[in-house]
Formats: structure tokens, C-alpha cells, sequence
């Protein structure tokens, strides 16, 4: 076998190849003058912004994450200006938190509907399966998918929580455990007294005119509790100890100057005044005091401990009813007396008008327990109704033990209940709109009475145009219900009648929210979007003079050293120092909360941040050969700083400044929930803010701008990341 050697040699090639011919052709002369040089290549020339153009490119997240950041850019531009809502102020209240709707009875998503459940009900009998629409002003009927049928009720569940749609129940009065038996007061310090005028005369009790009867007053203890409803499990509410508990009328003693407690029952821990055994509240009030009229006075429940109580327990008295007749209530309207005056002193505190003397009987515990009538008198923020009293809010504490509500669930339309057919008022004007847009045809009359007030003898309406119309029928005379006239001959009618509101504001169809109404009945889209540039605005702006500043400062500061980095250095100190919140605070509040003012605020120390990563990146490469050489050749300072140092170090520096940005973004919506947001304009911080209540009830109004702010904060930090990246490679996974 013949051996291969490794060497070439011509010996291993054909005899034809052994000589080679030098031919002339086989050489080209690449120039014929006298200079040579070496030949251009032939690919496309390319920039530093090319080519990192180039790298970005090969980054995708950081291209998605610009893509993202243009569309959010693009949208705070275009959406403001197409939308035709106007977001500036408040709107309709019927506009006021619509959901969000995309599509039309898409069985729940996105289609304007919600499920609720568990809303209270307002039951009639505890005994029947009838009951009262839910809270009427918040799910009307037109907007409860089904109507009627559309509504499930549960059982009835017992509750500790007072709710104006239970029943039943006992009053849990009592106070917090103290070494004193506290007497119960409204004011003890400053006497209550009614100052209604009524016929240039203030009210006053007069038990000459009145009778006052207690008919029911019930307490009871736990055992009987137990037996009621059949249970041996049920106990207090844990912390309470049963004491005994009396009816009393308060009244002020001038002579004592102070109020006066006269007992209207003996102190029991369980005790039942029934209708066969009336108390007669008048003439024991005579017999004890000597007084027939009264200013100052008020009913009260007492709660003291039984012997042998802890000291610092808390006792309560379980009060099932108390039932006074107030003869007043039998008052016969006359043409000499129309009006009851001690009636009206009952409106002028907007009591409920029962059978019972006002804002003191009650025969649902459940029901007396939810009256609600907050009143400035005291220190501490009472909850009174009349002439009833519980005391202070300090020491004493009502509520409610075992009362029984039912509950119930349905789909609820908001765009249907407050934009389609209801029933409401509409003016003259209204009316005479419609007519000069050729939507009806209206005639009417009016004259005066023989007690000189006007009436309106024929009212005409007939719809010509349905498309258009906000109403649903035509409207005749029984349809008034109000005229006035002024002096100058000037009318105003009302009418009272079924009309489709999304018509009344204006649309022609019902609109659709894509992504719903605020409280204040603000298109959600335009307004977040109109936020969104507002923040977006102050950002850039901040962003600009912070970078620039900081970018001067710290090259300054890096690049010579010594006792210039020094002196700069404990002076950015010092600002740092300052908590930004603090410092932002008191511009705020100085220069008041407009779109400048926050730019100072935030220009003050924002820049602080770049200079360091400036300095940092300067004193990284001003000592570098390239550096040292371009000095030794003459070059100055700036050329250095700019040409040489500054592009090698912009990569880091851009990282952090761009997140500037959406921290900006961050800082505003902090302050903002702070309560100095912007006043004049909207933002994602406001927008917040202002929504912050809204989590539970409508937790879109909060999504939607939270969703928004994520997804800039997100985007800018993988945008920086792939700028840093494609300006300068060798910083490649720094910083993340």
C-alpha cells in the first residue's frame, strides 16, 4: 500500500501540472498612476443609530413593549379628540356608573348587566311570599332583567346589622363599660331645646292639650330570647352583659340647671307593659315634676348594671317595642286649621309619620334601629330622631340583635333602569323644544282661580315624530301637575310622565360605554384616555428638563473630579435628603395644584438620579486609553465629554432616565391620593383617587386606569432595557 505523505509536493502531481505556465492575463493591474490605494468595500455603508436600530429590533419584548407604549401614545391623542362625550364635568346623574358595554344581552359579559346578589329585600308580611322591589332608587324595576319574575328571594336569615329592609328583632341599648353609671343625655353641658317657629310661636309640649300613653314596652332576657326562637344556642353578642333597663323622659331643671330623669317604668332586666295595663306617661309626668309645658326635654332609654356586675363590663337592655300614643296624631284637618301644627314640627325634622308618637315608637326593632337622623349637638356626632336620645356616642351604643331580612338576586341593566323608559318630570321648556323641532304639536291655556292661582284649563300634546321624541304617548290636561306664573305673565308647567331618557340627554340611540361610566357620569374610555395624556405630558416634560439638567450635572461632576465632584455632590446630598412627598407637598400647596406647579414639584429633585448615574458612567471610562489618547492629541474637555465618554456611557444612563417616566407617573398618583392631585385637569392619579370608594360597588372604575398605569410602567422598563442593549451591547443584562 503506498504511503500518503502529509506534505505537497509536485512530484504527487500530473505531469501537465509539474511546470505551470505564467501567463500575463492571468495577473490584473489594479491602477496605472503612481498612488495606490486599497479598494472600497462593496457593502452599504451604516450609521451608530442603524446599527442600533439593528440590535433593538432583535430584542422582541422590548419591540412589543414600544409597540404598546406608541398604541397607549396614539390613543391619549385620538380618543379625547373623536369622542363625543364630554368629560370636563359632572354629568346627568342618570349617566352615573353604567357598566361596561361592548355587546347587547350577551348573557352577562360586557353587555351592560351585572349579577347581584345577596341585595336586601323589603318584605310587607314576614308571613307571605310578597315583597317590595329592592332599594327602588338603586335597581328600579325597568332595569331588573325579567321585572318581577326576574328577582329570587331567599328565606329570611337572621342579622345583627341593622337594614332598612328587615324586621322583627330586639334593640340592643346599652353603653360601654365605665366605673359610673352614665346618665343618658343629648347634651348634658348645653341644653337641647327646639327653636322651630310656627307661627311666630316655638313648639312646646303641653300636656294640657296632649294625652301621652305608653301602650308597649317590652324587654326581655336571654331565656326568653331562647324560647322565642326555639334555641338554646343563641347568647349575647359577645362582651355583653345583661342590666336593667327603664323608660325615662328628660327634662331641663332651670333650678338645677341640668336635665332631670323621671322613670316612666321600674327597672327590670325583663319586663312587658301591655295594652291591658296602659301607662299614662301624662299624668305621671305632671305628678313627678309639677310641670305642665315643655321646651327642653327628650324620651330616653336607661341601662344600668345589676348588683355584683363587673366594673367594666358592657351592659345592654334588649328592648323588643315601646309604643306611645300621642293624642296629637288624631288631629282633624279643618279649612280654619289645615295643617297639625306638632306635625309639622315632625317634618321639620324629617321624621317618619306613623301611628306612633314621631321618632320615639317603634314596634320593629330591626326597623328603629336603621332610622338614621345625624345631628351636630355634643361633641361626638349624634344619631337621634326627635325628641329621642341614646346619649352620646362615646359612652352609649344602639343596635340590633336577631333581626331577620331576606335577600335576593337578579340581573340588573343600569343602562335600562336610568336611559330607557321612566317615569319623571318635564318642564314647559322641554315641551316647547320639542316643538320648534317639529317632534310634537303643543297647545295649552291657563287662567286664575277665584283664589287668584293659576290653573291651566287645556293642555295638548300629540307626538309627530317617534324616532326622535323622548316621549312615549301623547300628553293631556291630567297630565299637569304644577303651573307657576311670575309677575310678568311668564308661565311654568310641569308634567308628570313616562318619557325614554337616552332621547331626553340628547342620543339617538342608547349609548353603549365600552368601558362604562364614573360616578360623576364621565365616559370611563375618554376620561382615562384624557388622564392618560395629561400624566403622559407632565412625564415627558419632567423627563426633558431632568435629563438634560441631570445629564450636565453629573458629567461635570464625574469628569473633573476633586473638589468640584465635591462641592456638587454634598449639595445633591442635601436635596436628596428631603422626602420627595414633603417637598412636593409644600409646592403644591404654595403654588396651588396646577400643571406647572407639579412640574416644579417634581423637576426640584427628579433630576437627581440621572446625575448620579452620570457620574458614575464618567468615572467608569474617563480614564480609558481612547480617552487618554484623544487628550494626548489635543482634544478638549467638551470633545471628550461628548465624542468619546458620553456615547460609551448612554446606555446606562438611558435605562434609568427613560423609567422616569412612569415614576413620575407614580409620584403624581400618590400625591393625588394624598388629596392634592391636579384641580383643573384629569390624570391616572386623580382618576384613582377619585374612584378609590368605587372598589366593591363598580370595580371597573378602578381596573381599567390600574390596567393602564401597569401596563406603562411595564412597557417603559422593557423599552429602557432594550435601549441600553442596542446603544451600547457590552451593558448587555446590567440593570435588570
Amino acid at each position: 500500500m503506498k504511503k500518503i505523505d502529509d506534505d505537497f509536493n509536485l512530484v504527487d502531481l500530473p505531469i501537465e501540472a509539474q511546470d505551470p505556465e505564467i501567463k500575463k492575463e492571468d495577473f490584473v493591474l489594479q491602477s496605472s498612476d503612481e498612488s495606490s490605494h486599497e479598494q472600497r468595500f462593496m457593502t452599504k455603508p451604516t450609521t451608530f443609530f442603524k446599527d442600533s436600530m439593528k440590535r433593538f429590533a432583535k430584542n422582541k419584548s422590548s419591540v412589543v413593549a414600544a409597540g404598546i407604549l406608541g398604541i397607549l401614545v396614539f390613543l391619549s391623542i385620538l380618543i379625547p379628540i373623536i369622542s363625543p362625550y364630554d368629560v370636563s364635568t359632572t354629568q346627568d346623574s342618570a349617566l352615573a356608573n353604567l357598566e361596561p358595554k361592548l355587546f347587547n344581552d350577551a348573557g352577562g359579559f360586557w353587555d351592560g348587566t351585572k349579577k347581584l346578589d345577596h341585595i336586601a329585600v323589603d318584605v310587607s308580611d314576614p308571613s307571605s311570599e310578597t315583597y317590595l322591589l329592592p332599594d327602588h332608587d338603586t335597581y328600579p324595576l325597568n332595569g331588573i332583567k325579567g321585572g318581577r319574575e326576574g328577582i329570587s328571594v331567599g328565606p329570611f336569615e337572621y342579622t345583627n346589622v341593622a337594614d332598612k329592609y328587615g324586621i322583627g328583632g330586639y334593640s340592643l341599648i346599652g353603653f360601654y363599660g365605665s366605673e359610673f353609671v352614665n346618665s343618658v343625655s343629648l347634651k348634658s353641658s348645653n341644653p337641647f331645646e327646639y327653636t322651630l317657629d310656627l307661627e311666630d310661636k316655638k313648639f312646646e309640649l303641653d300636656l294640657d292639650e296632649i294625652d301621652l300613653t305608653l301602650e308597649q314596652f317590652e324587654v326581655v332576657d336571654l331565656s326568653k330570647i331562647q324560647e322565642e326562637h326555639e334555641d338554646t344556642s343563641l347568647t349575647l353578642p359577645q362582651g355583653y352583659i345583661l342590666g336593667e333597663t327603664t323608660l325615662d323622659f328628660n327634662y331641663y331643671d332651670k333650678d338645677e340647671k341640668k336635665y332631670v330623669a323621671v322613670p316612666l317604668v321600674e327597672p327590670a332586666v325583663s319586663q312587658h307593659v301591655t295594652p291591658v295595663n296602659p301607662v299614662d306617661i301624662k299624668q305621671k309626668i305632671i305628678d313627678e315634676t309639677g310641670v305642665h309645658k315643655f321646651k327642653q326635654f327628650y324620651f330616653s332609654i336607661t341601662v344600668t348594671p345589676v348588683e355584683g356586675s363587673p366594673v367594666d363590663a358592657n351592659v345592654c337592655g334588649l328592648v323588643k317595642n315601646m309604643v306611645i300614643h300621642d293624642s296629637r296624631q288624631d288631629f282633624v284637618p279643618t279649612e280654619e286649621e289645615p295643617v297639625n301644627p306638632h306635625l309639622a314640627e315632625a317634618e321639620y325634622f324629617s321624621m317618619d309619620l306613623g301611628d306612633n308618637l314621631h321618632g320615639i315608637s317603634f314596634d320593629n326593632a330591626m326597623s328603629f334601629i336603621a332610622r338614621k337622623l345625624t345631628t351636630g349637638y355634643g361633641v361626638h356626632t349624634q344619631q337621634n330622631r326627635g325628641f329621642w336620645s341614646i346619649g352620646s356616642a362615646k359612652d352609649y351604643s344602639k343596635g340590633v340583635y336577631l333581626g331577620q331580612v331576606r335577600f335576593a338576586s337578579f340581573v340588573f341593566d343600569s343602562y335600562a333602569a336610568t336611559l330607557g323608559e321612566i317615569e319623571d318630570t318635564l318642564s314647559l321648556s322641554d315641551l316647547i323644544n320639542y316643538k320648534n323641532n317639529k317632534w310634537i304639536t303643543l297647545y295649552y291655556d291657563w287662567d286664575f282661580n277665584e283664589y287668584d292661582e293659576p290653573y291651566v284649563t287645556e293642555f295638548e300634546v300629540h307626538i309627530l315624530n317617534k324616532e326622535k321624541c323622548p316621549l312615549v304617548r301623547d300628553l293631556t290636561v291630567d297630565d299637569v301637575v304644577s303651573i307657576l306664573v311670575d309677575q310678568t305673565g311668564r308661565e311654568n308647567i310641569s308634567v308628570y310622565t313616562k318619557f325614554i331618557k337616552y332621547k331626553y340627554l340628547g342620543f339617538d340611540e342608547m349609548p353603549k360605554f365600552l368601558f362604562g361610566t364614573d360616578k360623576g357620569g364621565r365616559d370611563m374610555l375618554k376620561y382615562v384616555f384624557e388622564g392618560l395624556r395629561n400624566s403622559l405630558a407632565i412625564g415627558v416634560i419632567t423627563f426633558a428638563i431632568c435629563f438634560v439638567f441631570g445629564l450636565i450635572w453629573g458629567a461635570i461632576s464625574g469628569y473633573f473630579g476633586g473638589n468640584v465632584d465635591l462641592a456638587m455632590e454634598r449639595l445633591t446630598d442635601i436635596l436628596s435628603g428631603m422626602p420627595w412627598v414633603v417637598v412636593m407637598t409644600i409646592i403644591v400647596l404654595h403654588l396651588g395644584r396646577s400643571f406647572i406647579s407639579f412640574g416644579i414639584a417634581l423637576c426640584l429633585t427628579g433630576w437627581i438620579g440621572t446625575a448620579s448615574t452620570t457620574r458614575t458612567q464618567f468615572y467608569r471610562f474617563r480614564g480609558r486609553e481612547y480617552v487618554l489618547a484623544s487628550r494626548t492629541l489635543g482634544a478638549s474637555d467638551a470633545r471628550l465629554i461628548a465624542k468619546h465618554i458620553l456615547p460609551n456611557a448612554l446606555g446606562t444612563i438611558i435605562t434609568g432616565a427613560v423609567l422616569m417616566i412612569p415614576s413620575v407617573i407614580f409620584s403624581e398618583a400618590t400625591l393625588a391620593y394624598l388629596g392634592l392631585g391636579f384641580q383643573d385637569h384629569s390624570s391616572l392619579g386623580v382618576i384613582l383617587s377619585a374612584n378609590q370608594d368605587q372598589l366593591f360597588n363598580h370595580p371597573y372604575q378602578l381596573i381599567f386606569p390600574s390596567v393602564i398605569i401597569s401596563l406603562l410602567m411595564i412597557s417603559f422598563n422593557l423599552f429602557g432595557n432594550g435601549l441600553r442593549d442596542a446603544i451600547n451591547p457590552s451593558l448587555k443584562g446590567e440593570g435588570e
